[in-house]
């Protein structure tokens, strides 16, 4: 049995996440506000979720730990960072009113779209099943 990754999935969600604050930060507040530019962000997030499935499965495979709970873990992280944030340094994203509630709505969005990508990529299986 392989050891949980968990905790490293965790850590790599927590840093992914700190990163897209900083990069959502330097996104025009127009583009969250506009049904058009939203749209494509949504659309972007939507997109991202097969890709970051795949990251979080190559770090567990090259650090020797299982899959399945590193994807968990992952997405556990960023949660838990982008909640926390949002609730005490919205500052954060460089956005407020309106542009701010679309980047929490926008996160929701790409976090549902980690779990459907781990669903359909078989990541959410145990190796063994």
């Amino acid at each position: 049995m392989q050891k949980s990754g968990f905790p490293l999935g965790f850590g790599v969600g927590v840093v992914v996440a700190a990163v897209f604050a900083v990069i959502i930060s330097l996104i025009p507040a127009g583009v969250f506000t506009d049904p058009v530019g939203y749209v494509v962000l949504l659309v972007v997030v939507f997109v991202a979720g097969p890709p970051t499935v795949w990251m979080l499965r190559a770090v567990a495979g090259n650090r020797g730990v299982e899959p399945v709970s590193t994807v968990v873990g992952g997405m556990t992280g960023a949660l838990l960072f982008d909640g926390l944030a949002l609730s005490y340094v919205p500052g954060l994203y460089g956005q407020t009113g309106e542009a701010l509630t679309a980047v929490a709505t926008m996160l929701l969005v790409a976090f549902a779209a980690i779990g459907i990508s781990a669903y359909f990529v078989g990541a959410l299986k145990p190796a063994s099943a």
